[in-house]
């Protein structure tokens, strides 16, 4: 099984009105890309929850990125029927592509574990009283 896991106590709101906090996938016990990874969470909180639906209401063989915005690291997601979906957790390198791990998942499953996330980021900028046009953006994606 796969989750989204956030580490909702290293969110930072920077001089540019950027929120970066822990964000990174858990495998079992593995992490990706790995363990405290920290990046723009709610930008690409944003950009899951908009490839999770695409895929959810897609036809088979669909495929869609869920990308991170540091680092070489992104998981493609498959379609790979009408409810399960096929991920490859990847390396960009300077030649070619790393596979680190693949599954197969339901949909829904990682659904739920993208928008729970979500929403406890949310819960988080809301108790900062922070307000940004990428908050406002990920509020639409969880409606």
């Amino acid at each position: 099984m796969v989750g989204v896991v956030i580490e909702e106590y290293t969110l930072e709101l920077s001089s540019h009105k950027s929120i970066t906090g822990g964000v990174y996938f858990q495998i079992g016990d593995t992490f990706f890309p790995d363990c405290h990874w920290n990046d723009f969470i709610i930008v690409i909180l944003t950009w899951w929850n908009k490839s999770i639906k695409l895929l959810e209401t897609s036809s088979v063989g669909t495929s869609q990125n869920f990308d991170f915005m540091d680092g070489p690291f992104y998981v493609h997601g498959v379609k790979k029927d009408s409810s399960h979906i096929t991920l490859n957790f990847i390396r960009r390198k300077q030649i070619g592509l790393e596979v680190i791990a693949s599954l197969d998942t339901e949909i829904i499953s990682l659904k739920k574990s993208i928008t729970k996330a979500s929403k406890k980021v949310m819960g988080e900028v809301d108790a900062k009283q922070w307000m940004t046009d990428d908050i406002e953006e990920l509020k639409k994606q969880i409606k």
